[in-house]
């Protein structure tokens, strides 16, 4: 009976360790065997979401947001690539990378030839900047019968005025030119030789900072969703990042570096955004 319960007992300990082994096989195999992925970033900086430190190292709402998927979503190792965002986009497409993210917004266009992330990570604010004697023009509504600056004929802000016009009776009249600059446009609305402006506050922040001109941010026109944009193969992939993304909104982080990078929380409403717009404006 004693050299049984010996044998016994020598045969629980070798099966013990023959399940730790697997165990330790089985973690091993799990964190050596990460799945890459290919990010494809923007070479032309986007402050607050995406720019480059004096060594030439990415940051910017755009990575934080990407560290902490990385934290959340520890099954996959994500590799950043820099490229035009032309050609990433083609990239993208062509599967040399399996996602972008560079503040992307939908277009229909796009949409048939990719994957797009359904739940935001962040908004644009697209906005109307007028002269600062001007306090008339608030909303899109407000544009009708009024000179706009032109605007490239592509391009989210584009497809803003575009769907406006496709939904109301009285129409935007929106001149196009194929490279506008900002620069020239926000001088004009100062000058009073066109109404209004409609940009992203990003470039209006960066832009204003600089030349000063006499414009005022008239109003916040709508939230602008901000995309990761997928190869089509990927809708894992997509699915893990969603719901990451929830919930790091549950957990308030999204919200944080709204309010770190924008000095307001994006996810609030329209209104309430509108509300608080003189914090978004360039004092000069």
């Amino acid at each position: 009976m004693l050299r049984h319960k010996k044998y016994f007992f020598m045969m629980l300990c070798v099966l013990c360790f023959l399940l730790s082994a697997c165990n330790a096989t089985h973690n091993d195999d799990t964190s050596s065997h990460k799945k890459e992925i290919k990010v494809a970033l923007s070479a032309e900086v986007n402050p607050p979401y995406l720019y480059t430190t004096k060594n030439n190292e990415f940051i910017g709402l755009d990575m934080e947001y990407m560290k902490l998927l990385e934290k959340k979503l520890p099954q996959y190792d994500f590799k950043y690539e820099v490229g035009e965002e032309e050609s990433n986009l083609v990239g993208i497409g062509a599967g040399k990378f399996d996602m972008g993210i560079n503040w992307f917004f939908k277009t229909p266009e796009r949409e048939k030839q990719f994957l797009y992330q359904d739940e935001p990570y962040s908004y644009a604010l697209p906005l109307l900047v007028v002269n600062r004697d001007n306090n008339d023009i608030h909303h899109l509504d407000d544009l009708p019968g009024k000179n706009i600056t032109p605007m490239a004929p592509s391009g989210g802000l584009y497809s803003i005025l575009s769907e406006y016009n496709k939904n109301h009776t009285d129409k935007i009249q929106v001149n196009t030119i194929q490279e506008p600059s900002n620069g020239d446009n926000l001088k004009m609305v100062s000058q009073q030789r066109r109404d209004a402006m409609l940009l992203n506050w990003n470039t209006y922040k960066a832009i204003q900072s600089q030349v000063k001109e006499d414009v005022k941010i008239g109003g916040i026109v709508k939230k602008e969703p901000l995309h990761i944009v997928y190869n089509k193969k990927h809708q894992q992939l997509h699915d893990d990042i969603d719901q990451a993304t929830i919930e790091l909104k549950k957990e308030g982080k999204l919200q944080a570096l709204s309010k770190k990078y924008f000095d307001i929380n994006v996810f609030e409403d329209l209104d309430d955004i509108n509300k608080k717009k003189s914090q978004l404006e360039v004092h000069r």
